[in-house]
């Protein structure tokens, strides 16, 4: 463990809509936190749908019952990096940085497990594919699938420069949601939290219980 933990951010919990932003990215391009500046709260924040793509443009898919697929809150944040995340079946994230390897607790995004390879876990992470070309074909090796199998999030470009998290479903390649500066995903093993992450750190996003209208 590290000795000098990062305290977790405070968290916007609404949920902007299927196209949105991670809320720190932006927060930071402009004023960055000092020691006399609170440090703001993280969530994602409204933005416009992608480009022109291949893939259907859906929106929220509430019967899927998966978090991400339909409306959802966020309810934690951390500030540790993850440019890659899986989960366990003792329903713990596992998050992989340069040089690094850590475990989180859910739903509170809590720090568990700090541990420093002597070579790099980040070395041999597939890279993101072109937001277009999930189209048609395999989905990549970075895609990680939903309990279930019908979602998957994947790590993608939107153009040469924006990384982004799709959210998608399996069978038609229909986009569910797009997370602009992403660059990981995975869910809890009863699919109800959605953990998503990137150079910025993690948040964590529930499933709402609605009403489904047949």
């Amino acid at each position: 463990m590290s000795t000098r933990p990062i305290p977790p951010q405070p968290v916007v919990a609404d949920d902007p809509g299927p196209w949105s932003g991670i809320l720190d990215v932006l927060q930071r391009r402009g004023n960055r936190p000092g020691r006399r500046r609170a440090e703001p709260p993280n969530g994602l924040m409204l933005m416009p749908p992608p480009p022109e793509t291949r893939l259907p443009l859906l929106g929220f898919d509430r019967r899927l019952g998966i978090a991400g697929a339909g409306p959802g809150r966020i309810v934690a944040a951390a500030r540790e990096p993850a440019l890659a995340l899986s989960s366990d079946e003792q329903g713990r994230v596992i998050g992989v940085a340069r040089m690094m390897r850590r475990t989180w607790s859910l739903p509170e995004l809590r720090l568990v497990g700090e541990e420093r390879p002597e070579e790099d876990p980040a070395a041999s992470l597939a890279g993101a594919v072109l937001l277009g070309d999930l189209a048609e074909g395999d989905l990549p090796a970075s895609a990680v699938l939903a309990p279930g199998g019908d979602v998957a999030a994947v790590p993608v470009f939107e153009t040469a420069r924006v990384y982004s998290l799709a959210i998608i479903r399996t069978d038609d390649r229909g986009l569910l949601r797009v997370i602009r500066w992403a660059r990981s995903g995975t869910w809890s093993p009863d699919g109800r939290l959605l953990v998503i992450g990137g150079e910025w750190g993690l948040l964590a996003m529930a499933h709402l219980d609605e009403a489904i209208d047949e």
